[in-house]
Protein backbone atom coordinates (compact mmCIF):
# COMPACT_ATOMS: atom_id res chain seq x y z
CA UNK A 1 0.00 0.00 0.00
CA UNK A 2 1.17 3.59 -1.13
CA UNK A 3 1.06 6.20 1.22
CA UNK A 4 -1.51 8.25 -1.29
CA UNK A 5 -3.58 5.14 -0.58
CA UNK A 6 -3.64 5.92 3.33
CA UNK A 7 -5.07 9.19 3.18
CA UNK A 8 -8.33 8.35 3.99
CA UNK A 9 -8.78 7.02 7.32
CA UNK A 10 -10.93 3.84 7.75
CA UNK A 11 -14.13 4.18 9.46
CA UNK A 12 -13.26 2.29 12.87
CA UNK A 13 -10.16 5.30 12.84
CA UNK A 14 -13.04 8.11 12.33
CA UNK A 15 -15.37 6.62 14.90
CA UNK A 16 -12.69 7.06 17.51
CA UNK A 17 -11.71 10.61 16.90
CA UNK A 18 -15.58 11.83 17.17
CA UNK A 19 -16.71 11.15 20.58
CA UNK A 20 -19.55 13.68 22.15
CA UNK A 21 -18.58 15.41 25.77
CA UNK A 22 -20.85 14.10 27.94
CA UNK A 23 -20.70 13.77 31.78
CA UNK A 24 -23.41 12.47 33.91
CA UNK A 25 -23.03 14.71 36.79
CA UNK A 26 -20.61 17.04 37.46
CA UNK A 27 -19.11 18.41 40.81
CA UNK A 28 -16.53 21.20 41.61
CA UNK A 29 -15.79 25.08 42.78
CA UNK A 30 -15.85 26.03 39.02
CA UNK A 31 -17.43 24.39 36.14
CA UNK A 32 -16.30 25.53 32.38
CA UNK A 33 -18.06 23.27 29.53
CA UNK A 34 -17.30 24.35 25.70
CA UNK A 35 -18.72 22.64 23.30
CA UNK A 36 -20.34 19.65 25.59
CA UNK A 37 -23.09 18.57 28.04
CA UNK A 38 -23.96 17.61 31.61
CA UNK A 39 -27.25 15.66 33.00
CA UNK A 40 -26.82 16.71 36.57
CA UNK A 41 -24.21 20.31 37.61
CA UNK A 42 -23.39 21.28 41.21
CA UNK A 43 -20.84 24.14 41.60
CA UNK A 44 -20.38 27.86 42.71
CA UNK A 45 -20.04 28.60 39.48
CA UNK A 46 -21.15 27.69 36.23
CA UNK A 47 -19.97 28.49 32.73
CA UNK A 48 -21.54 26.82 29.27
CA UNK A 49 -20.43 27.97 25.90
CA UNK A 50 -22.37 25.93 22.99
CA UNK A 51 -22.96 23.39 25.53
CA UNK A 52 -25.64 22.02 27.30
CA UNK A 53 -27.02 20.77 31.23
CA UNK A 54 -30.26 19.11 32.15
CA UNK A 55 -30.66 20.77 35.59
CA UNK A 56 -27.77 23.23 36.87
CA UNK A 57 -27.82 24.24 40.77
CA UNK A 58 -25.05 27.18 41.25
CA UNK A 59 -24.39 30.50 42.93
CA UNK A 60 -23.28 32.24 39.58
CA UNK A 61 -24.41 30.53 36.05
CA UNK A 62 -22.76 32.05 32.92
CA UNK A 63 -24.71 30.52 29.49
CA UNK A 64 -23.36 31.77 25.92
CA UNK A 65 -25.12 29.65 22.74
CA UNK A 66 -26.23 27.06 25.11
CA UNK A 67 -29.48 25.70 27.21
CA UNK A 68 -30.34 24.11 30.29
CA UNK A 69 -32.90 22.21 31.30
CA UNK A 70 -33.60 23.48 34.86
CA UNK A 71 -31.40 26.03 36.51
CA UNK A 72 -31.28 27.13 40.22
CA UNK A 73 -29.10 30.06 40.42
CA UNK A 74 -28.49 33.11 42.45
CA UNK A 75 -27.62 35.19 39.27
CA UNK A 76 -27.85 33.96 35.69
CA UNK A 77 -26.45 35.39 32.77
CA UNK A 78 -28.28 34.30 29.13
CA UNK A 79 -26.49 34.80 25.65
CA UNK A 80 -27.98 33.64 22.88
CA UNK A 81 -29.21 30.83 24.89
CA UNK A 82 -32.50 29.14 26.42
CA UNK A 83 -33.73 28.06 29.75
CA UNK A 84 -36.87 25.97 30.23
CA UNK A 85 -37.22 26.61 33.94
CA UNK A 86 -35.19 28.95 35.89
CA UNK A 87 -35.10 30.16 40.06
CA UNK A 88 -32.49 32.75 40.57
CA UNK A 89 -32.11 35.68 42.07
CA UNK A 90 -31.67 37.82 39.34
CA UNK A 91 -31.56 37.39 35.62
CA UNK A 92 -29.29 39.28 32.83
CA UNK A 93 -30.84 37.55 29.33
CA UNK A 94 -29.50 39.08 26.19
CA UNK A 95 -30.89 37.22 22.60
CA UNK A 96 -32.17 34.60 24.52
CA UNK A 97 -35.29 32.75 24.98
CA UNK A 98 -37.01 30.76 28.30
CA UNK A 99 -40.44 28.99 29.22
CA UNK A 100 -40.64 29.94 32.83
CA UNK A 101 -38.57 32.62 35.21
CA UNK A 102 -39.25 32.57 38.60
CA UNK A 103 -37.04 35.02 40.18
CA UNK A 104 -36.33 36.86 43.78
CA UNK A 105 -34.44 40.17 42.23
CA UNK A 106 -34.25 41.99 39.25
CA UNK A 107 -34.56 40.82 35.28
CA UNK A 108 -33.13 42.29 32.84
CA UNK A 109 -34.02 41.45 28.66
CA UNK A 110 -32.28 42.84 25.16
CA UNK A 111 -33.69 41.13 22.81
CA UNK A 112 -35.24 38.15 24.54
CA UNK A 113 -38.36 36.38 24.71
CA UNK A 114 -39.93 35.08 27.71
CA UNK A 115 -43.44 32.83 28.15
CA UNK A 116 -44.06 33.22 31.70
CA UNK A 117 -41.99 35.63 33.87
CA UNK A 118 -42.75 35.82 37.89
CA UNK A 119 -40.50 38.34 40.01
CA UNK A 120 -40.82 39.95 43.50
CA UNK A 121 -38.12 42.81 42.23
CA UNK A 122 -38.03 44.94 38.82
CA UNK A 123 -38.12 44.00 35.16
CA UNK A 124 -36.02 46.68 32.75
CA UNK A 125 -37.69 44.81 28.93
CA UNK A 126 -35.64 46.28 25.54
CA UNK A 127 -36.87 45.06 22.24
CA UNK A 128 -38.26 41.61 23.90
CA UNK A 129 -41.64 39.59 24.19
CA UNK A 130 -43.14 38.73 27.36
CA UNK A 131 -46.61 36.23 27.43
CA UNK A 132 -47.09 36.92 30.98
CA UNK A 133 -45.65 38.76 33.78
CA UNK A 134 -45.41 39.45 37.66
CA UNK A 135 -43.37 41.91 38.90
CA UNK A 136 -42.85 44.86 41.08
CA UNK A 137 -41.97 47.41 38.53
CA UNK A 138 -41.93 47.01 34.87
CA UNK A 139 -39.97 49.46 32.55
CA UNK A 140 -40.71 48.98 28.87
CA UNK A 141 -38.87 50.25 26.03
CA UNK A 142 -37.91 50.36 22.19
CA UNK A 143 -40.60 47.85 20.65
CA UNK A 144 -41.27 45.62 23.64
CA UNK A 145 -44.60 43.33 23.97
CA UNK A 146 -46.33 41.69 27.24
CA UNK A 147 -49.47 40.35 26.77
CA UNK A 148 -50.46 39.15 30.31
CA UNK A 149 -49.05 42.14 32.52
CA UNK A 150 -49.69 42.73 36.18
CA UNK A 151 -47.56 45.06 37.98
CA UNK A 152 -47.20 48.03 40.83
CA UNK A 153 -45.55 50.02 38.65
CA UNK A 154 -44.92 50.59 34.77
CA UNK A 155 -42.71 52.91 32.43
CA UNK A 156 -42.79 53.21 29.17
CA UNK A 157 -45.17 52.63 26.18
CA UNK A 158 -47.87 49.80 26.79
CA UNK A 159 -49.20 48.34 24.31
CA UNK A 160 -52.64 46.85 26.01
CA UNK A 161 -53.14 43.09 23.72
CA UNK A 162 -56.53 42.89 25.43
CA UNK A 163 -58.92 45.81 26.51
CA UNK A 164 -62.18 45.59 28.02
CA UNK A 165 -63.83 44.12 25.57
CA UNK A 166 -61.59 41.91 24.11
CA UNK A 167 -61.04 40.55 28.03
CA UNK A 168 -65.05 39.93 27.76
CA UNK A 169 -64.77 38.24 24.51
CA UNK A 170 -61.73 36.05 25.59
CA UNK A 171 -63.67 34.99 28.72
CA UNK A 172 -66.78 33.99 27.06
CA UNK A 173 -64.79 32.30 24.44
CA UNK A 174 -62.42 30.22 27.22
CA UNK A 175 -65.90 29.65 29.30
CA UNK A 176 -68.26 28.16 26.17
CA UNK A 177 -64.75 26.31 25.00
CA UNK A 178 -64.68 24.77 28.56
CA UNK A 179 -68.53 23.92 28.51
CA UNK A 180 -68.00 22.26 25.63
CA UNK A 181 -65.22 19.82 26.30
CA UNK A 182 -67.10 19.09 29.51
CA UNK A 183 -70.35 18.39 28.01
CA UNK A 184 -68.70 16.20 24.77
CA UNK A 185 -66.74 14.33 27.58
CA UNK A 186 -70.11 13.54 29.93
CA UNK A 187 -71.98 12.47 26.57
CA UNK A 188 -68.84 10.96 24.98
CA UNK A 189 -67.04 9.36 27.79
CA UNK A 190 -66.43 5.67 28.80
CA UNK A 191 -69.23 4.69 30.80
CA UNK A 192 -68.50 3.21 34.51
CA UNK A 193 -70.09 0.14 35.08
CA UNK A 194 -71.58 -0.37 38.53
CA UNK A 195 -70.82 -3.54 40.51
Amino acid sequence: MTDEEKLVPESEDQEEQVKPNFEESVQADIVEITQGAANHIQAKEVILRQAGATHIESNLVHVRQGGVVKVETDRLELTEGGVIFANSGSVEMTASKAAVIVNQGNVNMDQCGVQVLVTKGNVQVDQSGIVATIANHVTLENNSNVVFLFAKNVDGEVKTQFGPKESALFGIMAGLAAGVVLLSGAMFGKKRKKK
